[in-house]
């Protein structure tokens, strides 16, 4: 993992954590901390985290034999004799340690978080494309990877826990790097993983229906993206997408002394934007500033790719770059990995892999593909086992825009693939459009290819830059944007009849 050179200093929790009470003890200095307990060392602070399914205490037994010193929890626990110290919200005083550890690392980095149900990746990617390209070297936390500016890692978590986000920017700063932008996932929101962080531009690129196995509601998934702003440093400022229809949803949440912008296609915009030309080679279109006006370029293509464009363009302004920095970044930003990711292999009809799970990106990326293309569409996608199955029906209905659809595994886990598919055919009217259904994805993608046409597109969606496929309890290795470059040179090579025979739903 990335983590800094310098080791992390000591910190007084009275001063730290003025409200704190103590019991056993007037006060606690620590110089190690942990939130689990296999990661307790002798001396260490235990911290009592609260769980979605089990809390921290009930670990504090095995914490006790790793050498537990002393045990951060939020109320006093009278069968512990080791000196405790209370605090009202554990995760957010957590957060606090955590950075005060490695000397508040934020403070010393210009930084963005950014939010949303869909484009977290791609705004977070522009933007550091955005400052690296205008001499700002950046780091990025987020899906993809983690980077400290120099060194990058594959990412585990799209947000990290509090301890690893600490190091992580503790690192930026020993490579002296000045700015970070960082995905905030809506689990880490509600978390407080980010605690103890402070942000400069706080983005939410839009909000949709996600992750309501977690949230139960779209009010509590609401109230979990707008305690971004609870990070905002002062003077920092809200970045919101006025042509999302729920995006005012979020006022009710603020606080009146937050500073908004806001960007869109709508008038009502502080920043606006349109569309000047989208070809399969990227698009131009007109950002307003004010009385400003940028023309710019990207290889990107998708409305919904321009207003991660816009919402980027957001933060690089607030964050210090000219807007001729921000016009020329946009011509020589290059592609996000697996989002509209294109694959050539001399084939005469295009593919792109993307990373759309819900209903909204994957009615997006074909809406995408409508825009560039009057061919047929042929999309492949399935749905994540053991997650949100409300919203399975609605990504059903979005993929049926596509005129041949292909439904396969996501990455099942240990749910059964057969009724992952049958909850998205809930969404189709499959004696209008009959998808095909094959579960061995590899075999899926084969069969787009296959019957692929010049001129039609493939669209492999769900797991955009992963390189694994779980499945049961196992993460084999997996990779789309390889699998179709195979299946593109087998059909190639192929007689074009199909080796694969799929089903037909219904």
């Amino acid at each position: 993992m990335l983590t800094p050179l310098r080791q992390p200093g000591s910190v007084s929790l009275r001063g730290l954590i003025p409200s704190a009470s103590f019991v056993g003890c007037a006060d606690i200095t620590v110089s190690s901390v942990a939130s689990h307990s296999d990661e307790c060392t002798p001396g260490c602070l235990f911290v009592t985290l609260p769980g979605h399914q089990t809390h921290g205490r009930k670990f504090i037994p095995q914490a006790l034999q790793r050498g537990a010193a002393a045990i951060l929890t939020d109320f006093p626990l009278a069968d512990i004799s080791l000196p405790q110290c209370i605090v009202s919200d554990v995760p957010k005083a957590y957060g606090q340690i955590c950075h005060g550890l490695f000397g508040d690392p934020s403070r010393h980095l210009g930084i963005a978080g950014v939010t949303g149900t869909n484009g977290k990746t791609t705004t977070t990617w522009i933007l550091r494309s955005l400052l690296e390209y205008a001499s700002r070297p950046t780091g990025l936390i987020g899906t993809i990877e983690n980077c400290d500016g120099i060194l990058s890692e594959p990412s585990v978590l799209t947000t990290p826990n509090a301890m690893t986000i600490a190091q992580l920017l503790a690192a930026m700063r020993e490579q002296k790097t000045r700015y970070a932008a960082i995905e905030l996932s809506s689990h880490a929101l509600d978390q407080s993983r980010p605690a103890g962080m402070g942000v400069d531009v706080a983005i939410v690129t839009n909000l949709t229906h996600d992750h309501l196995d977690y949230h139960t509601n779209f009010e509590n998934y609401v109230a979990a993206k707008a305690k971004i702003v609870n990070y905002l440093k002062p003077g920092g400022i809200l970045v919101l997408n006025a042509d999302d229809e729920h995006w005012e949803r979020l006022i009710p949440e603020l606080n009146q002394q937050v500073g908004t912008l806001t960007y869109g296609q709508s008038d009502d915009a502080d920043v606006t934007f349109e569309i000047l030309e989208m070809t399969p080679r990227g698009s131009r279109f007109r950002i307003h500033f004010g009385v400003e006006r940028m023309m710019c370029e990207t290889s990107m293509i998708g409305e919904h790719n321009i207003s991660n464009c816009v919402a980027a363009a957001c933060g690089a302004i607030h964050l210090g770059l000219t807007t001729e920095e921000i016009c020329e970044g946009f011509a020589e930003c290059g592609p996000v990995p697996g989002r509209m990711e294109a694959v050539e292999c001399g084939q005469d009809y295009r593919v792109y892999v993307d990373y759309a799970h819900t209903d909204d990106a994957i009615a997006n990326v074909i809406q995408s593909v409508r825009e560039i293309s009057k061919n047929r569409i042929i999309i492949v996608c399935g749905a994540g086992g053991d997650r949100d199955r409300t919203k399975r029906s609605a990504m059903g209905r979005a993929a049926s825009l596509a005129d041949q659809v292909i439904l396969t595994n996501d990455n099942p886990r240990t749910e059964s693939p057969e009724q992952i598919v049958d909850d998205i055919l809930c969404g189709f009217d499959v004696s209008a459009n009959p998808p095909l259904i094959e579960f061995d994805r590899r075999k899926a993608i084969q069969r787009a290819m296959e019957l692929a046409h010049s001129g039609d597109t493939v669209l492999v969606t769900g797991k955009g830059h992963e390189n694994f496929q779980i499945i049961g309890e196992q993460r084999l290795p997996f990779d789309d944007v390889k699998s179709c470059r195979d299946a593109i040179l087998h059909t190639i090579r192929a007689t074009g009849q199909s080796n694969f025979p799929a089903k037909v739903a219904g």
